[in-house]
């Protein structure tokens, strides 16, 4: 099983104090993996340190009633389209749902956004945060109108809050430092509280 053992290969490298990249490029030169099972190891792999700095930041999703969300709008919508198909996923080491299909500068907003936000904004009713923000980066294709889409669907659901573009959507999303949905490391590291909207949406679909 060489993705096995390359994972435990590049999490020991991880723990060692090499960088990411390093650990991921020499664990897929060792083992000579295509491109999706390096993507495989990029979202499934994490030092001791970041698994345990991961961890204590997520909290279960029913703490967002009464609070501000803010949403990592593609990194989240991509994910749980990738559950309702359910392929192209991976829990990480650190209990965090990924999705690997590498669709993110290609994403295309379609019927299947449409069935994925209808899914959020059912959690988002059954849970009543105070106010919910979908943040969308602007370099992306119909981005402005997905955020239009999102902010139109929100009024017909009564969830108050926005959704907008972004031109440094991570970086706007630091800044709020709200609860916070997103499966991306760097900004797990610099908020201080996530949720995973994604896997709680497949306990829904799956359970």
């Amino acid at each position: 099983m060489p993705l096995q053992k390359a994972s435990e290969d590049m999490k020991y490298l991880l723990d060692r104090g090499y960088s990411r990249n390093a650990s991921l490029n020499l664990t897929v030169n060792r083992y000579h993996l295509d491109m999706g099972e390096r993507n495989y190891l990029r979202r499934y792999v994490f030092s001791e340190n970041e698994i345990r700095v991961h961890k204590s930041k997520l909290i279960p999703v029913r703490e967002i009633n009464g609070e501000k969300v803010v949403v990592d709008g593609f990194n989240v919508l991509i994910t749980v389209e990738a559950v309702l198909k359910n392929r192209d996923l991976v829990e990480g080491m650190d209990c965090i749902l990924r999705d690997t299909s590498r669709v993110f500068s290609s994403y295309r907003f379609g019927s299947e956004t449409k069935t994925a936000l209808g899914k959020l904004m059912d959690l988002f009713m059954e849970y009543g945060p105070e106010e919910v923000f979908f943040i969308f980066d602007s370099q992306i294709s119909r981005s402005g109108e997905l955020s239009s889409y999102v902010r139109k669907k929100m009024g017909e659901s009564g969830i108050p809050g926005d959704a907008r573009t972004a031109k440094s959507a991570d970086g706007e999303i630091i800044e709020l430092n709200h609860i916070t949905a997103s499966s991306d490391s760097h900004i797990i590291e610099s908020v201080d509280r996530i949720i995973d909207l994604p896997m709680e949406i497949k306990h829904y679909v799956f359970m």
